[in-house]
């Protein structure tokens, strides 16, 4: 049992049972969502050609279908990818359709959120051959994915201001993201001033700082070189509420300062790419050092030193997914995750036909990247499942969210149909349908995302799953109902 809650899969404090209801924004309410793909929410000039180059900049909206709240908590997420474009970064992801993206995206949309995976400017030089132009280049890189997630801000505020087709709340938002998308919703959060810029490893040889805000504009877009950068949506704010870091880092600490927003982080201890602590980014295919940057331990710990994580403080969580973490630092806010299977991403997987999945690396899944070779999709679903349960409930304490107020019409929620009881339980366990949904197949995955026992053509509305000789632990019990699928959380004792 201790290995299990060391690696922090475990079971929410918000069951579904025949005892206990559905909360909006921590449990899935909402059996279906819609997609509106490639809007455009800004542009502005890329760097990708060499030249500065007009790119429209586009996203994915994800909104539970049915919703009929007026206003909705947002979510913005960035993917991971190294600032390179998908293929040429020699990494199977990259892009607002990652695994992972469309994942969390959609199950935020599931519990009532409007949810976006965004794209962003991308480009730098990891080949060049002085570090001073590998530093100046990426610091670039994130300077611009930080003008473009605050464009993204704007676009909805200025929604909500005309046309409101979104039903955003603007003063409940977030800004997330996967890797590079953490380095972006971090510097959104806590870059505002031009002396945190022009520190020493912000500087080039002639002392003059990497991002040159006369040319390429200021923190939220505004003014620069016309030819160099466009301000979109001008007269909104780009204020955001909340900070969902997963696996990204920060420029520098001292960007952080008491009165900001705090933050919910989870890394991988030995992440190869970004680090835990404070260090020097390498370059991942040569290993050429880049800047010096902090990892989501040295984050969470100076939001801590700072106060901004007193709100997650004073609720005082004691669900086992907050113990699970605990199990591992005592800092608030803080998940991080140990080995180095789990060390990159593990919350993704990725198109095992791509070429730059990882075939190579001894134990490699065909489903991984060579930063994380031991990828799964089950393996993923599990983080996933950790993340949001751990980073959820902050939300709403962080936002505000009244978890009581449900509104969904048309639709049925299939997790009110479906009962598994007892949970925990010793031997056997009861699955239960409405009859309207009966029970087709019946599969349980342990924490590692594999496959332990199956039972098939059921055609039932109720079936004993027997325990037999499986070990104790917390596992995961995907249920197929007709063309429906659901999946709890089950714990033998």
């Amino acid at each position: 049992m201790k290995k299990i809650v060391q690696f922090g899969f475990v079971i929410t404090f918000c069951l579904f049972s025949s005892h206990s209801f559905a909360q909006r924004y921590l449990t899935e309410i909402f059996t279906d969502v819609t997609v509106e793909s490639d809007v455009k929410y800004a542009e502005n000039y890329s760097v990708l050609t060499g030249v500065p180059d007009m790119e429209n900049l586009l996203m994915d909206i994800y909104q539970p279908d049915g919703d009929t709240l007026s206003q909705r908590p947002l979510i913005i997420m960035a993917h991971a990818g190294s600032y390179l474009p998908k293929g040429l970064n020699t990494l199977p992801f990259g892009n607002k359709a990652d695994s992972s993206m469309v994942e969390m995206c959609t199950q935020f949309a599931k519990r009532g959120w409007v949810a976006v995976s965004m794209n962003y400017r991308l480009g730098w030089n990891p080949l060049a051959p002085l570090q001073e132009d590998r530093a100046g280049t990426i610091m670039m890189a994130v300077y611009r994915s930080m003008q473009d997630v605050k464009a993204c801000v704007r676009f909805f505020r200025k929604d909500a201001a005309t046309d409101n087709l979104y039903k955003v709340d603007t003063v409940k938002i977030t800004a997330g993201g996967s890797n590079t998308g953490g380095y972006a919703a971090l510097t959104t959060a806590y870059l505002d001033k031009v002396e945190e810029i022009n520190l020493t490893k912000f500087l080039d040889s002639d002392g003059n700082s990497f991002i040159n805000q006369a040319i390429f504009g200021g923190f939220d877009g505004e003014d620069g070189h016309p030819d160099y950068n466009y301000y979109n949506h001008p007269g909104y704010t780009s204020d955001i509420q909340l900070v969902l870091n997963m696996g990204g880092a920060i420029g520098d600490t001292s960007w952080m300062e008491a009165g900001d927003i705090p933050v919910v982080a989870f890394h991988g201890i030995l992440d190869p790419t970004t680090p835990y602590l404070t260090d020097i980014v390498i370059v991942l295919a040569t290993g050429d050092p880049i800047v010096k940057v902090s990892g989501s331990y040295d984050i969470a710990r100076y939001a801590n030193v700072l106060n901004l994580q007193q709100v997650f403080i004073d609720a005082a969580f004691g669900d086992p997914y907050t113990l699970a973490a605990q199990n591992q630092t005592s800092i608030e806010g803080l998940f991080p995750f140990p080995g180095i299977v789990n060390s990159f991403a593990p919350w993704a997987w990725y198109d095992s036909s791509d070429d730059n999945i990882d075939n190579d690396t001894p134990g490699a899944t065909g489903f991984g990247s060579r930063a994380n070779p031991y990828a799964t999709k089950e393996k993923a679903l599990l983080y996933i499942d950790t993340i949001m349960g751990y980073f959820c409930p902050r939300a709403v304490k962080a936002l505000g969210l009244d978890t009581t107020w449900l509104s969904v019409t048309g639709k049925i929620n299939i997790l009110e149909t479906l009962s598994i009881f007892p949970n925990p339980a010793t031997s056997s366990v009861y699955v239960e349908s409405n009859s309207q949904y009966p029970i087709f197949s019946i599969e349980l995955y342990n924490i590692m995302g594999q496959l332990v026992r199956k039972a098939s053509d059921i055609n039932s509305v109720r079936y004993r799953f027997e325990r037999n000789n499986l070990p104790s632990g917390i596992y995961l019990m995907k249920v197929q109902l007709m063309n429906k699928s659901v999946t709890k959380r089950i714990i033998f004792k």
